[in-house]
């Protein structure tokens, strides 16, 4: 249980060196295209996550 514990821990703090040490990309053109169109301007109270299988607006 201590290997398991020590493995979570290390996994851990090497995850977060490296979010520290690498910078983010920043989202491109054609993906905030992809976003804007699969629903992030979707009118509230809309279901579905996907135009293609929600009810027309």
């Amino acid at each position: 249980m201590r290997t398991c514990l020590l493995l979570a821990l290390a996994t851990g703090l090497a995850g977060l060196a490296l979010r520290l040490a690498l910078p983010v990309t920043p989202a491109d053109a054609s993906f905030r295209e992809v976003v804007r169109h699969y629903g992030a301007d979707r009118p509230p109270g809309e279901s579905g996550n996907m135009r293609e299988t929600s009810g027309p607006y």
